[in-house]
């Protein structure tokens, strides 16, 4: 009998533990702390002007022979590069040089008949007088493409002043979501800030403006700026409390 007893203490004991432990794994349990997690995102944006342009000039020759195309639209790019290189000042007017190709010309048979050849000089910066009478003084190129954008400076500028009220946002719908739940606070789990820029030009409008340029046009060549959208995303998750 005394045997039993003790026998049957020793299950109590066991059962006992089994239960302790059975309770601490529930509440340590990850799945049920992911109940409590709220994915959530905010954002802040500014309308800037766009103050860098980006101008392409280029000058295209045929002929029969590859050598000849290609010496001569050679020498029409460093007559120009030299040209635009004496105004040339950092961040003002960058000059560069972009594509150089020569390419065969097929005619309806199929067969090359001659030659194509294309050469860029590509003229950008903050200084849109300086870069339009640039393009202006070049002789032998034709606008090809033209564009605006945002400075690096002034993308970097904008986003530092917007960056704050992003995250502020966030912030407030954090602790709203919170509040709604019934959670007296929240801890930051994970967060993620990404930039962009958009523009506010249609794109079609944009294409059709690139098409207009590709034509001669008088010079110095008109230029007008646009608007851009800067905008900070701020994404993540937080841990209701």
């Amino acid at each position: 009998m005394r045997n039993f007893n003790s026998l049957s203490a020793a299950i109590i004991v066991a059962l006992s533990s089994i239960t302790a432990h059975a309770q601490n794994s529930v509440t340590k349990d990850p799945l049920v702390a992911s109940f409590q997690i709220v994915h959530l995102s905010a954002s802040a944006s500014a309308q800037v002007t766009q103050d860098w342009l980006v101008m392409t000039l280029a000058v295209q020759k045929e002929g029969t022979d590859a050598a000849a195309v290609q010496k001569q639209i050679k020498t029409q790019l460093a007559s120009a590069l030299s040209l635009a290189q004496g105004s040339a000042q950092a961040g003002l007017l960058d000059v560069s040089t972009g594509q150089l190709s020569v390419s065969p010309r097929y005619g309806r048979d199929g067969k090359t008949n001659g030659w194509t050849g294309v050469a860029e000089l590509v003229l950008q910066g903050r200084d849109v007088e300086r870069i339009t009478a640039v393009a202006g003084r070049v002789q032998g190129l034709t606008v090809s493409q033209m564009h605006w954008e945002v400075s690096p400076e002034l993308k970097r500028q904008t986003e530092s002043r917007i960056q704050g009220q992003a995250v502020a946002q966030f912030q407030a719908r954090a602790s709203a979501l919170a509040s709604s739940f019934g959670f007296g606070s929240y801890g930051l789990r994970e967060v993620r800030v990404t930039n962009q820029e958009t523009s506010g030009e249609p794109p079609q409008m944009r294409m059709a403006a690139m098409q207009m340029d590709a034509a001669p046009s008088p010079m110095p060549v008109p230029a007008q700026a646009g608007q851009s959208r800067v905008v900070v995303n701020v994404a993540g998750s937080i841990q209701l409390k």
